[in-house]
């Protein structure tokens, strides 16, 4: 790689071991991945989480190494110019009295917390960053760790980013650096797979469904949606999930939507194949199929916000809910980021939901904490996705409406 004066100065350690560590990291990856150089990045989102029941099986001496390794990060200061938010965590800093909210992880998570805080990061602990104020303007270089928000990033907001994992994003971080690969290319950012889409879809469940059917096929791809519509922002962040979930996606364009899919042809860079996939409402009632593997219709857990729930979402739940009362032996999961949960306060809509026997959960989700459940409901594709193998628990995926009756009444009702 191409390295500055003053970058290869911070490989040879001038600015502290650490700095050179994480100088390496990003030039080993990048030539790996054949970046020729490294660029300017002025927003990350980092994953600083400890470790919880994830460590299950681990050592005393790696969870030691690995909690100590967070600590000498946020020991540093985050880059001049760069604006650092905060993935989720394993655990919630809420008073939430369940096994898995173990009390010595919440004391390291809040350590952790307080110390990123001070280094500079902003302690979001959320999966949908662009919800709680970082929004990237088009064209911006990003180094975002979550999935399904390097998916909306660059396919809604137009920003660039590649997929990043924890030594990398708080590598750039720090450094305010990451190697040029990728989608931050123009000639990387070209559609690969056409997805002609017929099916109506209403809900933001059904963009998931959307995202879910072409993961799949695009894998490591770029899918282009023609015809869907144009998504709101609770549509785009269900289908860029579920893109994550059941492939490698980083892209999509959905035409007259992502900012340089204003076309078809722009989509595919004046190259459109002239073969494409079809999305129609058969194949839309088969994607909810293939997530509704379940033995029997008691329920136990319902969760909403995966990912994290926009005001919008909340609003909604609390007037679907209100009046009502969650069925005994049920769990109502309200997932958001603790900033969201602030103007759901103020609005009212965390008190009818918590009347309803509700709980609205910060920082994280129910599968990140593996509280254990036996059969779940969820409105999104990605939770109903990982639940199985994280908790291993049965899943029904569901519109939102359908959820909640499914909560009231204490087992799967259908979606009418």
């Amino acid at each position: 790689m191409q390295l500055t004066g003053d970058q290869r100065a911070i490989l040879n350690g001038e600015r502290g071991p650490y700095l050179a560590t994480c100088m390496r990291w990003l030039v080993e990856w990048g030539e790996v991945m054949g970046a020729r150089r490294l660029v300017r990045c002025d927003n990350t989102h980092a994953l600083l989480p400890v470790p919880n029941l994830m460590a299950r099986g681990a050592s005393r001496q790696t969870i030691d190494t690995y909690i100590g390794g967070l600590r000498e990060a946020c020991s540093h200061h985050t880059a001049p110019g760069c604006y650092c938010t905060v993935h989720t965590a394993f655990v919630t800093l809420d008073d939430l009295r369940v096994p898995e909210n173990d009390p010595e992880q919440v004391r390291l998570q809040r350590e952790l917390s307080d110390m990123a805080a001070a280094a500079g990061f902003i302690p979001t602990f959320t999966c949908a960053p662009y919800l709680v104020g970082n929004v990237p303007l088009r064209g911006e270089i990003c180094a975002w760790t979550e999935s399904s928000a390097v998916v909306y990033a660059n396919s809604i907001l137009g920003a660039r980013t590649t997929r990043h994992g924890n030594e990398s994003a708080i590598a750039a971080s720090l450094l305010g650096l990451v190697p040029e690969f990728g989608v931050l290319l123009d000639e990387n950012r070209k559609g690969t797979l056409r997805i002609e889409v017929s099916a109506a879809l209403t809900c933001p469940t059904d963009w998931g469904a959307l995202g879910y059917f072409a993961g799949r096929l695009a894998g490591l791809g770029i899918p282009v949606f023609n015809g869907a519509g144009r998504p709101s922002q609770d549509d785009a962040k269900q289908l860029c999930a579920a893109l994550a979930t059941s492939g490698g996606v980083t892209m999509c364009h959905v035409v007259g939507v992502t900012p340089e899919a204003p076309t078809l042809a722009a989509a595919f860079q004046d190259d459109v194949p002239g073969e494409f996939v079809p999305f129609t409402a058969d194949t839309l009632r088969d994607t909810y199929a293939s997530l509704r593997k379940h033995t029997g219709d008691e329920v136990d857990s319902v969760i909403l916000g995966c990912p994290h729930a926009s005001i919008r979402e909340i609003a909604e739940i609390a007037a679907l809910i209100k009046g009502k009362r969650v069925a005994p032996g049920v769990r109502l999961w309200v997932d958001t980021a603790r900033a969201t949960k602030g103007g759901a306060d103020a609005m009212g809509y965390t008190a009818a939901i918590e009347e309803a026997g509700g709980r609205i959960l910060c920082d994280t989700c129910p599968t990140n904490l593996r509280i254990a459940a036996r059969r779940i409901v969820t409105h999104g594709f990605k939770q109903a996705h990982y639940a199985r193998g994280m908790v291993g628990a049965e899943v029904i995926v569901a519109r939102t409406e359908a959820c909640i009756r499914a909560a009231v009444a204490g087992r799967w009702t259908g979606d009418e």
